[in-house]
């Protein structure tokens, strides 16, 4: 290891060698130019050469201690690296710097992988429950009659479908950044689109949507795609527990403009949910008490939407009674009707 650094540490050191010794011959030519009787050499040369050995002496001991460092640290060996000249301390500087940011991105790649084996396991596990319920329906419900056995196998398809799409939410989402287009969006036709896919639930359930706004339209900052998704999900909440409760029931959509915000209440007439589960609903597959009464719960529609809302850097807020209904209030930031036909 000696041999390998002293090797370095020449070529490293040859330029200024030659240049040191060039500038001795340049001086002592000049000097006997000047005076022709003087031809003393011996002197002023090892003169020269004890100032440049001692400059290289000192100059090896910090050059050897820290790339004899480096070196063990290249075998796989700890070593506490000590710079001692500026140039060593700029480039630990940049190295630090290189292994906090690779220790950073390592970090967030394995949570990221852990949250993905995570959620895989838990759809694994959702997946099962349906598929498992068909195949009892087709193998032991022979003689009930076709449609009651239709609609409950489309009843299952319904959950592995509902399932699946926030699967491939979730997997989208990982290349989230790539996948945005931030623009002016009217909230009131992306509140429509969602009630009418919505349509044949409400009607089922007995659940009426009413939107109130005074305004014919309402923009916003957004992501067209993204909003709709967070939406749907909330709606999609809003109609599965409102169904857990007889007789008709509203589903009001409650637009308000706030100076340079625009706020949306979507406010169901519901069971509810008690308030030591409110603040846990955004949390991934939590289902609280509400989801012994619904087997189908995934408990991550919710989650879903806080992660959009946060990405999209608008903010979401839940309220909630039992018996009485849930609110969830959403705010985006207002936008002028004229950047949407830029």
């Amino acid at each position: 290891m000696l041999k390998h650094i002293l090797i370095k540490f020449l070529k490293d050191r040859f330029r200024l060698i030659i240049f040191y010794l060039i500038n001795m011959v340049c001086v002592m030519t000049f000097f006997h130019l000047n005076e022709p009787a003087n031809d003393e050499i011996f002197y002023p040369l090892s003169i020269g050469l004890f100032l440049l050995t001692v400059y290289l002496v000192i100059d090896w001991l910090n050059y050897y201690q820290t790339n004899k460092a480096i070196e063990l640290m290249l075998r796989g060996q700890f070593v506490e690296l000590q710079p001692h000249s500026e140039e060593q301390k700029a480039f630990y500087q940049l190295l630090q710097k290189n292994i906090s940011e690779h220790t950073r991105k390592y970090n967030t790649m394995k949570e990221q992988k852990n949250e993905s084996l995570y959620f895989l396991s838990h759809w694994m596990h959702f997946l099962k429950t349906p598929v498992s319920i068909i195949e009892l329906i087709i193998s032991k419900e022979k003689t009930e009659d076709a449609t009651v056995l239709f609609e409950k196998i489309q009843r299952e398809n319904k959950r592995i479908h509902t399932s699946i799409e926030q699967a491939l939410t979730m997997v989208r989402m990982e290349s989230f950044e790539t996948d945005l287009d931030i623009n002016a969006v009217d909230l009131l036709t992306t509140l429509r689109k969602v009630i009418n896919g919505r349509k044949r639930e409400c009607i089922s359930h007995s659940i009426f949507p009413v939107i109130e706004f005074d305004e014919e339209e309402a923009f916003v900052v957004t992501d067209v795609k993204w909003n709709e998704i967070l939406l749907d999900q909330i709606v999609s909440n809003a109609i599965k527990y409102s169904s857990l409760k007889s007789g008709k029931k509203q589903l009001i959509f409650k637009i308000e403009r706030l100076g340079e915000y625009i706020t949306l209440s979507i406010i169901d007439e519901g069971i509810g949910m008690p308030s030591y589960d409110v603040d846990r609903v955004f949390q991934p597959f939590f289902t609280g008490e509400n989801g012994r009464k619904m087997p189908n719960s995934t408990g991550i529609g919710l989650y879903i939407s806080k992660k959009i809302a946060d990405k999209l850097g608008q903010t979401i807020a839940i309220q909630s009674e039992v018996s009485r209904g849930t609110t969830v209030t959403i705010r985006w930031q207002a936008a002028e009707n004229h950047l949407s036909q830029a």
